[in-house]
Formats: structure tokens, C-alpha cells, sequence
């Protein structure tokens, strides 16, 4: 891993403590009304209100467990390699990218 901005550094620390939920990603600087989407899931979320209690919410209810793999800033993206696994042992290889905007702040999360 590279030197990261200050947005994406704070986006490996949270992939890191991940543990902590909502309370250790509200510490990333985010767009007002950013959004998450999640395909295969048919996740479209928009605001913290939203992304907390539909993403956040399920990631509780699955007892999802994140391991970062790697983290690569390029340009104004930040893609974070991830193995997740849940309640049942069952490990997905997830490629996580954010778009951040012209204040470093994450606008928009795609989970594929």
C-alpha cells in the first residue's frame, strides 16, 4: 500500500476497525447525500440515514467480518480489495471502489 490521501487513509482505517459499523465509517468524510449500491443485493442507497440502516443494518444481520487485502488510490477513486465473510464461514471476494469529489469527500460507493 502506497502513501494515501487523507479520505483514503480514513477509508483503510475504517476497512481496518470494520467491526466498529457505522460508528468507525462516520468517521470518513462523505458527501451530504452519497450513495452505495450494491448489485447483488439490488442495494441503491442514498444519505447516512439510508446507507446506515439498509447496508449497515445487514451487514449486522449477516455478521459480516472484513479483511482488507489491499487499498489503491488512482485519481478520484479509492478501490479496496476485501475478503468478507459471514455468520456461516462463507468467504466472498468483494472489489469495493468510491468516487470522491472535488473536496475529497466520498460521493458514491459501488460493492461488486
Amino acid at each position: 500500500m502506497n502513501e494515501l490521501s487523507p479520505t483514503a487513509e480514513a477509508i483503510r482505517h475504517y476497512k481496518l476497525n470494520a467491526d466498529g459499523g457505522y460508528k468507525e465509517w462516520s468517521k470518513v468524510s462523505c458527501a451530504e447525500n452519497y450513495k452505495m449500491h450494491v448489485p447483488s443485493m439490488g442495494f441503491n442507497t442514498s444519505g447516512p440515514i439510508e446507507i446506515q440502516e439498509v447496508i449497515f443494518g445487514w451487514l449486522a444481520d449477516i455478521e459480516a467480518k472484513q479483511e482488507l487485502v489491499d487499498i489503491v488510490e488512482f485519481g478520484s477513486t479509492v478501490t479496496c480489495y476485501l475478503h468478507i465473510s459471514d455468520k456461516d464461514g462463507t468467504v466472498l471476494d468483494i472489489v469495493e471502489i468510491f468516487k470522491i469529489d472535488d473536496a475529497g469527500r466520498v460521493e458514491e460507493i459501488w460493492a461488486l
